[in-house]
């Protein structure tokens, strides 16, 4: 492995073990790539949620902390980060970006860093996860008006002004890097294209469960009725770079465990080395559209298929669609990951099996019938 230290030494901490790649993370690095890589686990989530809710396995390296709100400042947070239990040993953590819709300054995330940043562990390794509605490093969010070179490379200029102004994830990496200037302590950057994930607790931010709901509720409505594609033409005619959550779990776990490998560099991760097409018919409908047209349906078949109560499609959902599908999927998109395998990352998951996967989860905790 890239550390020093045995494997009993090695311990994760992951923010936002609840969300989306958090939940990934954490189920990873409890198998992968070995059952006993770390001897501990630690997940931070803001809301209240016990291992259960979140369907984690039962395993005594496992610690759940709630209650951890990254807006607060940065005494406060260090005044909570101090109340865990030997929190000086963890030698690996994960930041999960929040949603990059939300207007988030650029000393909040500074705050955020030098709170979060260990003054002593030398032996920390951190890592960025710049996931969300859009991929901000690339620009997605502002479609056709950027120029971009595909396949998409990690060193590819950034997004230049007035968009480039807006991403946050720039000064973000930018602190970073001023900070670890001269430390011990090493980090990372992920960049996962569209995320096909899954949480038991119910979490629209990926692409899998909007899409997964549309899909349930327009069989529901016309079951003999040909699905049209939940997108433009457009879309299903451009290349794209799918994530699935395992996937992008695994990838972090080894990423972290190479740090003489992948300090101070950024990685794209998605599925497969190839981009893919729309993969689906030639049909097409705007999904987003559709669904919030059967808002009345919602209750009634939520409760007649046995499902988790609150489960429905938001606002959320609607702009995951539309990034993926819709108007913010009308150019190429797809990734170039061979900076991943340069580093020995080999793993890849086929496009269809990430959605197959996540659907079964879903199913399995009630979320779709």
């Amino acid at each position: 492995m890239g550390s020093a230290e045995s494997n009993s030494a090695i311990e994760a901490l992951v923010f936002g073990a609840s969300g989306i790649t958090g939940w990934a993370i954490t189920n990873s690095a409890l198998s992968y790539p070995t059952p006993t890589a770390f001897s501990r686990v630690v997940g931070f989530t803001s809301r209240p949620l016990s291992l259960k809710d979140l369907d984690f396995p039962s395993d005594p390296r496992l610690q759940l902390y709630s209650g951890l709100d990254l807006s607060q400042d940065a005494d406060t947070i260090t005044k909570y980060l101090k109340k865990i239990e030997n929190i000086d040993q963890i030698t690996h953590h994960t930041y999960i970006e929040a949603g990059p819709m939300k207007v988030q300054s650029r000393e909040s995330k500074r705050t955020l860093i030098l709170s979060s940043t260990p003054s002593q562990q030398s032996r920390m390794f951190i890592q960025i996860d710049n996931s969300g509605r859009f991929q901000q490093w690339y620009g997605f969010e502002f479609g056709t008006n950027v120029y971009r070179e595909t396949p998409l490379k990690e060193n590819a200029p950034r997004v230049p002004s007035p968009y480039g102004d807006h991403p946050f994830f720039y000064p973000q990496i930018d602190t970073l890097t001023r900070l670890a200037e001269g430390k011990s302590w090493k980090f990372a950057d992920i960049r996962p294209n569209a995320i096909v994930g899954f949480v038991p607790s119910h979490n629209p931010m990926n692409i899998a469960e909007p899409l997964a709901l549309y899909l349930s509720l327009l069989k529901s409505v016309n079951p003999t009725l040909s699905v049209p594609f939940p997108g433009t033409k457009e879309s299903y005619t451009h290349l794209q770079s799918n994530c699935s959550s395992d996937q992008l779990g695994r990838f972090h776990v080894y990423d972290s465990l190479h740090p003489e490998l992948t300090a101070g560099k950024a990685f794209n991760i998605a599925d497969e080395d190839r981009g893919v097409l729309g993969l689906w018919m030639e049909k097409e409908r705007g999904a987003w559209g559709w669904v919030r047209g059967q808002k009345d349906l919602w209750d009634s078949w939520t409760k007649e298929n046995g499902l988790r109560p609150k489960v429905e499609w938001t606002e959320n959902g609607g702009e995951i669609i539309n990034f993926a599908r819709g108007p913010y999927s009308t150019f190429d998109r797809h990734y170039d990951l061979g900076e991943a395998r340069r580093i020995g990352f080999a793993e890849s998951v086929d496009h269809l099996k990430g959605y197959y996967v996540a659907f079964d989860r879903m199913r399995a905790a009630k979320i779709i019938p």
